[in-house]
């Protein structure tokens, strides 16, 4: 999830229509992609719904280039379901969508807007994605402060409440599969590895989550090991063209050097991967040149900003 450090200094824009009043702690507002409910504290994806009507619409377009009617998606680290919602529309009635969260309140309103939207052909599944079976001890998560519910790595809430986690190679594929999504906080490498059966039978196409400079080297590695060629896809919060014509960006948007390391503000840090077997090359994006390549290191850093 996008970097909010700063996500309190800037717009709130007018309000988004709440369908539910102000009580509560969640909001229900239609977006882009159908009706949201969020929690009203969230500070990136609910702020986002809220401001824009949309979140990362960018990553919902190039979905949409991927993902066919009939497809079957998975989405690891679905969060609320802002992605899941669009992803079941481009797969569609007769396509499936697989949609793993394992902390409970997130899961819940994941569950609730696939309800409210009628989207049947989506699963949606309490457990995190992991190369072992076994299970996890977590907590909830506290909703009633601010905070961003959706960048919440599981290694930092141990707690008491068992959560189980699963090898995608152990999921069953009811179809064609299309498109893996991986958005877990740090832990996509160990998604991978629980699906290495499964990816090298079936070869989807890859869209993982790399925003962690440390983390990228045995990413890439075992990516580029799988027999992928990937893609950077570094793209902004802000949709020009967003559902509630916000023209103001909600956050501040760029590559922020505080003296000790790089920060990528407002920007989504992603891996595109396709099989290398299918040939050509992915007009307009970026390749991967090796494994200690990474958009937040200084040395690399240029070529994302055009030398700026």
């Amino acid at each position: 999830m996008t970097d909010s450090s700063s996500a309190s200094s800037h717009p709130t824009g007018p309000p988004a229509t709440d369908l539910l009043g102000e009580t509560g702690t969640n909001r229900l507002v239609h977006t882009r992609h159908g009706f949201m409910l969020f929690n009203r504290h969230d500070t990136v994806v609910g702020r986002s719904l809220a401001y824009y009507g949309e979140y990362f619409e960018s990553e919902v377009r190039l979905f949409r280039q991927l993902v066919r009617p009939g497809d079957v998606v998975i989405d690891a680290g679905a969060n609320i379901g802002a992605h899941t919602l669009a992803l079941a529309r481009a797969a569609g009635p007769s396509g499936r969508v697989l949609a793993f969260e394992p902390v409970r309140l997130n899961h819940q309103l994941l569950c609730a807007n696939m309800a409210l939207n009628s989207l049947t052909q989506v699963e949606c599944v309490q457990a995190a994605l992991g190369e072992t079976d076994g299970m996890l001890a977590l907590d909830d998560v506290a909703m009633e402060a601010e905070g961003n519910f959706g960048g919440i790595a599981l290694d930092a809430i141990p707690g008491e409440t068992a959560v189980p986690q699963r090898r995608l190679d152990d999921v069953r594929i009811p179809g064609r599969l299309r498109l893996i999504k991986i958005d877990v906080e740090g832990m996509e490498t160990g998604v991978l590895l629980g699906a290495l059966g499964l990816i090298r039978r079936l070869r989807p196409a890859l869209y993982v989550e790399n925003d962690r400079a440390e983390k990228s080297p045995e990413l890439i590695r075992l990516l580029q090991e799988l027999g992928y060629s990937c893609y950077w896809y570094v793209t902004p919060f802000h949709n020009p063209d967003n559902f509630f014509r916000q023209s103001e960006p909600l956050y501040e948007t760029g590559f922020v050097d505080d003296g000790t390391r790089l920060h990528g503000r407002g920007l989504g840090i992603n891996l595109l991967c396709i099989p290398s077997e299918t040939g050509g090359r992915i007009a307009g994006l970026p390749p991967v040149l090796g494994p200690e390549e990474h958009p937040l290191l200084r040395d690399c850093n240029p070529r994302f900003t055009g030398g700026r």
